[in-house]
């Protein structure tokens, strides 16, 4: 009987400990979510309807402090954007689309500072083109993000040049 209670115990204390993992989530686990959210508004299944589009556009709009520093030499992007100049980009890249895939990898979080975090990453888009050409582009980056109202909110963008062979 002391045993049946025993176990009793330890299940119940181990319920509570993953019950509050659950529920409130590292503040690691929100940044990995917003990456998590950036993917999912991005990405273009093949026959996507344009109010679709919209939608992810908008949502996207969300996960973005204003303004946003963006610096993508290779798009000869650079300069601070409001979330509606963001997600209005974001549109125009998607319309030369087909399909298209965004996924990140390698994930690194630091927290330099209170209210802050950094973020260095490998990002991954995948797609076919309008006219049907495949595309694959791997990129190194690194992304400041601000908490703002108990939500992490991309602060800084930055594309990384990693060195050629």
């Amino acid at each position: 009987m002391v045993n049946g209670k025993r176990v009793l115990g330890i299940l119940l204390v181990a319920t509570g400990i993953f019950g509050a993992f659950s529920l409130f989530p590292s503040e690691e686990k929100k940044v990995k979510k917003q990456f998590s959210l950036l993917a999912e508004y991005a990405c273009k299944e093949e026959g996507e309807r344009i109010l679709a589009m919209a939608g992810k556009m908008r949502n996207l709009e969300f996960l973005f402090y204003e303004p946003c520093t963006v610096e993508a030499p290779p798009y000869s992007l650079s300069g601070g954007f409001t979330r509606g100049e963001i997600a209005s980009l974001a549109a125009r890249a998607r319309l030369n689309f087909s399909q298209l895939t965004l996924e990140f990898h390698d994930l690194s979080i630091s927290f330099p500072e209170k209210e802050k975090a950094r973020a260095v990453l490998t990002g991954s888009v995948k797609g076919k083109t309008m006219s049907g050409e495949a595309v694959h582009e791997v990129r190194e980056m690194e992304c400041l993000l601000k908490k703002s109202q108990d939500q992490w909110l991309f602060e800084h963008w930055e594309m990384v040049e990693v060195l050629k062979r």
